[in-house]
């Protein structure tokens, strides 16, 4: 049977309400509809189809956006208002994901490009009219109400990650929601780096999420993510660059005739911070320090020979978080650099981003 055929036996008990400035469009869709549903009414705005449904109570809404005196959305708000029962189509030439997203938000059903193509126009109307409700799902959790929109709508999300600091940012695809975990699917890369963290953080137009690794499958590169927390700023969204430096960078802390020698987990050339098991508490929050650097940066010479130079870094540092875990404690230092130590620095810092890519390169395929 085909789609027109079950759109009409689907449709002939039911009424709709065709709400167009265009009188061509409105002529051309009320010329096509009449053959499928038993009612069909025209309104010219928002105020003319706000007047026809509080009379009629149509059981289908297909409305523009760009209108005079009320448009698409605002007639969609003062439905909302009047717990309309009504399925609403939304047609439009805007059709960025963002518009989409916005409208399924406001509890439309569906959304349809314009112009419109009849074709189209008959399968939305055919899953519509068939559809027990225009929410498909519901979840306890609202970052799951909002991903299901999302997934709904079938537009794209960000993923970030960081590999040894460097950052690794593509988009994935929402494939399925269940209460209590969300499948994505994204690029072989990007599941290389989230099998690497174990987590990822989701990027919407709306919101900014950290999920945990739950499962995954290679071979489609999907991946199943629970324990969904909302932040408050992007990790991406960095002052600057962090990477992790490689076993033979040294940080020398000295602090009240101390010295100390941590494991460093990120530099950047505004701070540094350090995993440690052993935290000693001497050191405290805002406390002053004297922190050493000492690393290797490459000299590229005429003669296309590579010339290793032992550099050393002293400054001053301040202590600007601890936190302390089961099993370490992080622990963040702030500092500034004269000019030539910023610069030495940042030379190291751009020779271990290269030599993270690479490694991280190497990793994806294998």
């Amino acid at each position: 049977m085909s789609d027109l055929i079950q759109l009409k036996e689907s449709a002939k008990d039911l009424s709709v309400l065709i709400v167009e400035d265009s009188l061509t469009i409105q002529k051309q869709m009320k010329l096509f509809l009449e053959k499928l549903f038993k009612k069909v009414f025209i309104a010219n705005d928002g105020v003319e189809a706000l007047d026809i449904y509080k009379e009629f109570q149509a059981d289908i809404i297909l409305t523009d956006i760009q209108m005079p005196n009320m448009d698409g959305a605002e007639l969609i708000e003062s439905l909302n208002k009047l717990d309309s029962k009504s399925k609403i189509i939304v047609f439009s030439a805007y059709g960025h994901s963002e518009n989409v997203m916005k409208f399924l938000r406001m509890g439309v059903c569906d959304f349809i490009q314009k112009p419109v193509n009849f074709q189209q126009l008959i399968t939305t109307l055919l899953k519509v009219v068939s559809m027990s409700d225009c929410v498909e799902k519901e979840f306890d959790n609202e970052l799951l109400k909002d991903l299901d929109i999302i997934k709904n709508s079938k537009a794209p999300i960000t993923l970030v990650n960081h590999y040894k600091g460097l950052p690794l940012i593509h988009d994935g695809i929402i494939t399925s929601i269940e209460n209590n975990s969300i499948k994505i699917q994204t690029q072989n890369v990007q599941t290389k780096a989230i099998l690497e963290e174990k987590s990822t953080t989701i990027e919407t137009d709306k919101a900014i999420i950290n999920v945990k690794l739950k499962d995954y499958d290679l071979s489609t590169n999907e991946l199943i993510f629970t324990d969904l927390e909302k932040l408050e700023r992007s990790p991406r969204n960095r002052e600057a660059l962090r990477i992790m430096p490689e076993k033979e960078f040294v940080a020398t802390i000295f602090h009240q005739n101390e010295r100390y020698n941590f494991n460093t987990n990120s530099l950047s050339t505004k701070a540094i911070s350090f995993k440690i098991k052993q935290f000693d508490e001497k050191i405290k929050l805002e406390d002053k320090v004297n922190l050493s650097l000492g690393f290797n940066t490459f000299y590229t010479t005429a003669y296309h020979n590579t010339v290793t130079h032992k550099e050393r870094i002293d400054t001053k540092a301040s202590v600007l978080k601890i936190e302390k875990t089961n099993n370490f404690t992080k622990l963040v230092m702030g500092f500034e650099l004269n000019l030539a130590d910023k610069k030495v620095l940042e030379k190291y810092i751009y020779q271990r981003e290269v030599d993270i890519i690479k490694e991280f390169k190497k990793k994806t395929f294998q």
